[in-house]
């Protein structure tokens, strides 16, 4: 009876926006720094391979660790364990190392030749030059084409804006993120279909959205200045500004959750449905608009989130049941408000430069906007159509965070 196989960890890398096995390197064992000459390696077997690939008489030398009684190394049976290739002192024995490289499907044609490592380092120093040029350029530039930096470079992400950074980061993945996978999961238990009935979608739709809602009201009760609020102004900013941010979450969140091809039909049907025929076009291409032009970084997403939370409110139509606050309560609310918007503004300039911020953060208002006007109508269709009135007030319910309720 054959053990189980033990589950691979997973680690989330923001640069590539998708959840990936953490590897041990494939050759010796030691943990893997990542994909090198084709094979998840440790640095020591990716530096061996980048020596030796191209030295084809170490796979004739004789192994000095194997035993002389033991069956040759080049007349293996294809029945036998894979593992007996190979001596057990891989790492000390260069002619079965260089054979697992090569077996494990490391390339040879991926190692840089001598004249290719000089062109490249030829490169680099040409490029070093040219930053050193720009730098000596822009110390004589008092006054620049481009608009100035709102900060200054000195001032940019101290120790304590990077902690905030990383709590926040943290704190969306433990709460939101999770939250959200796993009522997903109870949400289809089983592979299922939506049947051409109304309340059916209504249903599935309701139940999709909230658990975004929700998952999203627990990220915001998990941050300090949210918790610093008073009740009712914490009522004024969930009621106002959490159902205008369902789509903005929804894109991080798809860009970090895979869904199943029969689970993404369930959704564009019910969406389809609440949205309407005329409506949902427009509703699928401001989806494919933010997955083209919003940059895959979390850290940008997350503060956005915040910054517009923390906004006036953000969809423009009055209701008599809206909470209103006062003049001074909402300059506090503004205060704060600044204060995410100068540390996105630092992470982005840091990251990136002037110019790279600026468009990043351009896009970010262009795509919200067009988010804002699609929402905006979206949600105008669950007030005043009857059959949608079930999901109004379940979002209604939902936008409420939980201990706010009590």
């Amino acid at each position: 009876m054959s053990s189980p196989t033990p589950t691979t960890p997973s680690v989330y890398h923001p640069k590539h926006r998708s959840w990936w096995p953490k590897h041990d390197c494939v050759i010796c064992g030691s943990k893997a720094i990542g994909i090198n000459f084709g094979a998840p390696t440790c640095a020591p077997c990716k530096a061996f391979f980048r020596r030796n690939a191209r030295r084809k008489e170490i796979l004739q030398a004789p192994c000095p660790f194997r035993d002389i009684n033991s069956p040759n190394l080049n007349n293996i049976d294809n029945n036998n364990d894979e593992k007996s290739k190979y001596c057990s002192q891989v790492r000390y024995c260069s002619s079965c190392r260089l054979r697992r490289c090569f077996d494990m499907g490391m390339k040879e044609e991926l190692v840089r030749t001598d004249e290719e490592n000089e062109r490249y380092r030829q490169l680099v120093e040409i490029n070093r030059q040219r930053r050193r040029q720009l730098l000596e350029q822009e110390q004589f530039e008092h006054v620049l084409a481009i608009p100035q930096q709102i900060v200054k470079t000195n001032d940019l992400l101290h120790e304590t804006d990077w902690t905030h950074i990383s709590n926040i980061v943290f704190t969306y993945e433990t709460h939101c993120l999770k939250n959200y996978i796993q009522r997903r999961k109870n949400l289809f238990t089983t592979q299922m279909q939506i049947p051409d009935d109304a309340c059916v979608k209504i249903n599935y739709h309701s139940s999709s959205t909230v658990n975004n809602l929700t998952s999203f009201t627990s990220f915001l009760s998990s941050i300090p200045t949210v918790q610093t609020l008073s009740k009712f102004d914490r009522i004024y900013l969930c009621k106002h500004n959490i159902r205008p941010l369902i789509l903005l979450n929804l894109h991080e969140l798809e860009q970090l959750c895979y869904s199943e091809p029969w689970q993404l039909t369930c959704d564009n049907l019910s969406a389809e449905y609440v949205c309407g025929s005329n409506l949902y076009p427009e509703f699928v291409n401001t989806k494919h608009r933010a997955e083209q032009i919003l940059i895959t970084d979390p850290v940008v997403t997350r503060l956005w989130l915040l910054v517009l939370f923390f906004s006036t409110p953000l969809h423009c139509y009055y209701q008599q049941a809206l909470p209103e606050i006062d003049t001074n309560q909402r300059r506090a609310i503004m205060k704060i408000q600044d204060t995410y918007i100068t540390l996105l503004w630092k992470y982005l300039v840091h990251r990136h430069g002037d110019m790279g911020a600026i468009h990043i953060f351009s896009n970010l208002n262009g795509i919200y906007l067009q988010m804002q006007r699609i929402s905006q109508a979206v949600n105008k269709q669950i007030r005043t159509r009857n059959d949608l009135s079930t999901l109004n007030e379940a979002f209604n319910r939902a936008v409420i965070i939980e201990s706010d309720n009590q």
